[in-house]
């Protein structure tokens, strides 16, 4: 697996919550047998800033570029 690069990346694997939430998202995905088109609650981690709060990212997977 690619490292991911860019700064939002990098801001949420700072956040220690987020990053557990991004660890179980993954893990959740990996052991599916099929992705779903629908939106889980599990498709959410919230990333908690000074400047700007509480922000909620909705998680979803694209296919890889060829």
């Amino acid at each position: 697996m690619k490292a991911l690069k860019s700064a939002l990346a990098k801001r949420v694997l700072a956040d220690p919550s987020a990053k557990l939430q991004l660890r179980a998202y993954l893990a959740s995905k990996n052991s599916k047998p099929s992705v779903s088109a629908s939106a889980d609650a599990d498709d959410v981690i919230s990333l908690h800033s000074a400047q700007e709060g509480t922000v909620l990212y909705r998680l979803s997977v694209v296919p890889k570029a060829a």
